[in-house]
């Protein structure tokens, strides 16, 4: 099917409706219009009559996107998200499935994929040495001229193109400022659109290709992340070739330099670290820092069950304080099945051979329990259980790990009692019940994905 006869099936407004029923309605973030997802639902009909009609004349235009900063640490400039409004979003996760029909091979492969295979690269014994290349700045970085010249190769109906044209020129501005005065983008993709990593993904299609596609090396890349693993005395002449073919690109890749560079060239007998994995010769742990990432974000649990607690003044407020606590720890401890992916720390990091940091962490939570005076009262779920549960392939196994996407509405209930109070919820409806439970759960999971956040 082409890519013309795909957008007229989903650019229509019965799949454009199951679009915002499915995968807009439950969100929270809020556009620069200050208009939550789910009130477009009283006037949706309208709302997607003119998105058909504006997208298949070509003339669709995105509201400013709303910028949100989220900080890199110290020294470090903030990365920029976008955020559109509530009717953008359905544009916007519509082309999303569009591109993925069209360029199937250019959706982010899992980090797992990439460890699995890189532990076969390593016991084959073919690689002695390893480059690791970091793009600087990567999609504020991307030349629109590389991104359409790829495009094209696939999609030639113009108002498509145009509509892709429409949201990567589209500028992000402070929320205070309004798009007033702001000139169009002529360079980079938006980071945070349901495009995004697609865009991304299919400007490198043609290196990544041809560097996955060689026998004598190893290639992955994750976002802005490469690993090559070389054989003896190539590993110099490799790194080069592919710095260079990034460059033809337009793109930045620090050069390999042992004077603090991002990108690096060393033997494999030397630690590495990709994917917020730590390779020390075969054997495959979690990476030190996001171990304490971690063990930070459990202690955020920890501080805001004290200061829940320190605000009840009745025996019930105090028993949900701990419900609360008890509920975060363990999902935060487990992850779960939601909208058909498994999710959370331990499921990012299956593919460690050695355990040894997930008992650190358990001794970690055992010290926060005893910090907090909750050792004789709360009793979590077991990191190396979940580690070893997360390994099933089923998702319906997963008796251990909770999956959202299964629950009951009695189930749906008793957690939405838990974070919003028993009373509340024995007063509402069951579909009301239902979208509330599948919006708080999206916050929930955004939590989880905090954890992971900056690991590539």
């Amino acid at each position: 099917m082409t890519a013309a006869k795909r957008f007229k099936r989903i650019f229509s407004p019965r799949s454009l409706r199951r679009t915002y029923f499915d995968h807009i309605k439950s969100k929270s973030a809020i556009g620069i219009d200050r208009v939550r997802p789910s009130q477009l639902e009283p006037k949706l009909n309208s709302e997607l009559a003119l998105i058909c009609e504006k997208t298949h004349a070509g003339s669709y235009k995105f509201t400013a996107f709303k910028e949100r900063l989220i900080s890199k640490g110290q020294g470090k400039p903030p990365r920029v998200i976008s955020i559109p409004t509530a009717r953008d979003r359905i544009v916007l996760r519509a082309l999303c499935h569009l591109l993925g029909e069209v360029f199937p091979e250019a959706k982010l492969e899992l980090p797992h994929v990439a460890i699995d295979s890189l532990k076969v690269a390593l016991a084959s014994g073919k690689f002695t040495d390893y480059v690791k290349l970091d793009l600087e700045n990567f999609y504020p970085s991307i030349p629109h001229a590389v991104l359409f010249r790829a495009l094209k190769k696939r999609i030639r109906k113009p108002e498509i193109l145009a509509l892709l044209k429409a949201a990567v020129e589209t500028p992000t501005v402070p929320e205070s400022k309004g798009r007033k005065g702001s000139a169009p983008s002529t360079i980079g993709v938006p980071q945070g659109l349901a495009i995004s990593n697609l865009l991304a993904e299919i400007t490198l299609q043609s290196v990544d290709s041809a560097y996955k596609n060689r026998g004598d090396i190893w290639y992955f890349r994750y976002v802005d992340d490469i690993l090559i693993l070389t054989p003896p005395g190539q590993a110099d002449a490799i790194a080069a070739e592919v710095v260079n073919s990034l460059t033809a690109l337009g793109l930045k890749p620090h050069p390999p330099s042992p004077s603090g560079s991002k990108s690096k060239i060393a033997p494999l007998t030397h630690p590495f670290t990709f994917l917020g994995y730590e390779i020390n010769n075969s054997r495959i742990s979690i990476r030190h820092e996001s171990v304490l990432k971690f063990e930070s974000s459990l202690a955020s649990i920890f501080t805001g069950y004290r200061h829940r607690l320190s605000r009840a003044t009745k025996l019930h407020e105090k028993e949900q304080a701990l419900a609360l606590c008890r509920w975060k720890l363990n999902l935060r401890i487990t992850g779960c099945i939601f909208q058909g992916k498994r999710l959370g720390w331990v499921f990012y990091f299956s593919q460690i051979t050695s355990t040894d940091r997930l008992r650190a962490v358990s001794h970690t939570i055992d010290a926060l329990l005893q910090r907090f005076s909750l050792a004789t009262v709360l009793k979590p779920k077991s990191l190396i259980k979940t580690h070893y549960e997360s390994k099933r392939k089923s998702k319906d196994s997963h008796g251990y790990i909770p999956n959202f996407d299964t629950m009951s509405l009695a189930e749906m209930r008793g957690i939405l009692s838990i974070l919003l109070g028993e009373q509340k919820i024995a007063k509402i409806g069951d579909k009301r019940v239902a979208e509330l439970f599948k919006m708080r759960v999206a916050v929930a999971v955004r939590e989880l994905e905090a954890d992971l956040a900056g690991l590539s």
